[in-house]
Order: C-alpha cells, then sequence, then structure tokens
C-alpha cells in the first residue's frame, strides 16, 4: 500500500467575481433607474401644473361668456322692453306682455309705433350683432347659437310690429294686429328661455 495519499487535491479553483467594468455598469444602471423614477415624478407635477392651468382658463373662458351674455341681456333686451313699455313694465308671462303691448298701442297708435321705432328700435337691432361677435368655448356654440336665432326671431317680430302700427289707418284693432302681437310675445319667450339655457350650461361646466 502506497504512503502517497493526496488530501483534498490542491487549492480549489478561483471563482470569477464581477469586474470593474461591470461594477461601473451596474453603479450607473442604478442612477439611470433613479434618474427614470425622478423624471416620472417631474412630468406628474408639470402635467398636474398644466391641467390646473388649462382648468383654470376654461373656467374663465365660460364665466367671460356668462357675463357678457348677461351684459347684453340686460343693456339691450330688457333695454328694449323697458322702452316698449316706457318704464311701466310688470311682465311675467306670455299673455301678461300681450296685454301691456295691446292697451299702449291701443292709446297710441301711429304715435306709439313712431315711439318704438325711435327710442326702442335701436337697441334691440343691436341684439343679434352683439351676440354673434361673442367666442364661446366649443362646448357652448350650440346653446349660443340658439340664443342668437332667438334673438334674431325677436328682432324681425319687432320690426314686423312697428311697421304694422305706421299702417294702421283708425284706431288700433287687438284682433287684427294678433299675428304681429304673438310674433312678438313668442320672441320674448324663446329668448328668455335660450338665456336661461345659456347660464344653466356655464353654471353646470364651472360647477356652480
Amino acid at each position: 500500500m502506497s504512503d502517497d495519499l493526496q488530501l483534498g487535491g490542491g487549492a480549489p479553483p478561483l471563482v470569477p467575481g464581477p469586474s470593474l467594468e461591470d461594477e461601473e455598469k451596474a453603479m450607473r444602471g442604478g442612477k439611470g433607474g433613479l434618474y427614470a423614477i425622478l423624471g416620472g415624478i417631474v412630468l406628474l407635477i408639470v402635467g398636474g401644473i398644466l391641467a390646473f392651468v388649462l382648468s383654470e382658463k376654461d373656467v374663465e373662458a365660460y364665466e367671460t361668456l356668462g357675463r357678457n351674455v348677461n351684459g347684453i341681456k340686460g343693456e339691450l333686451f330688457e333695454g328694449f322692453w323697458h322702452c316698449a313699455f316706457q318704464g311701466n313694465e310688470d311682465v311675467g308671462n306670455n299673455t301678461e306682455l300681450v296685454r301691456e303691448i295691446n292697451e299702449r298701442a291701443s292709446t297710441g297708435g301711429q304715435r306709439y309705433g313712431a315711439y318704438l321705432q325711435r327710442e326702442c328700435m335701436p337697441k334691440v337691432g343691436q341684439l343679434e350683432e352683439r351676440l354673434r361677435a361673442l367666442i364661446p368655448p366649443d362646448d357652448m356654440v350650440q346653446p349660443t347659437n340658439d340664443l342668437i336665432d332667438a334673438a334674431q326671431a325677436m328682432q324681425g317680430a319687432a320690426a314686423d310690429f312697428v311697421g304694422y302700427l305706421g299702417r294702421i289707418e283708425g284706431g288700433y284693432d287687438e284682433s287684427d294686429a294678433r299675428s304681429q302681437v304673438s310674433a312678438l310675445a313668442r320672441g320674448w319667450f324663446d329668448y328668455k328661455n335660450a338665456h336661461n339655457a345659456v347660464n344653466a350650461a356655464i353654471a353646470e361646466k364651472i360647477g356652480e
């Protein structure tokens, strides 16, 4: 039996570790991930700021439209009717409006028509033009157009009524003037409804 028994067979082989180049890449990779996370956070913050700014601009656009529409109503729509009723109006519905118009036309006849033409028609004559000059947000174009259509119809009805008063001979006949007066009352009613619809849509958009 040999006495040359070898234990362990010499030193174990070395297991290769990461090189300096690999370690450097790993470090750069870690920083890249951190930069990506930070970049994502920055984008979220910037996006939130932009969304807030755009939201504020949207609200301002709706509020501007509301101020303009209400200002036009007070100045021109209500101004016309205040003039037509000679400052003594108390009208809550179409029936009352027809009564007030007929009473004044019965009393004034052609003189009332001349008064309307001279003092009141310039106000209603600007109504459609002023509304068409507005620049509403995209989702308010249709309600604004409905208001413009109502303004146009009321202007036409007012012009027809004034023209009728200018043509009458003798006394004012309520039955004969029924179609003109009814059209004028319809114009009043439709404008008020269209105006209320615009304000309701604006209030919904800005969360009031």
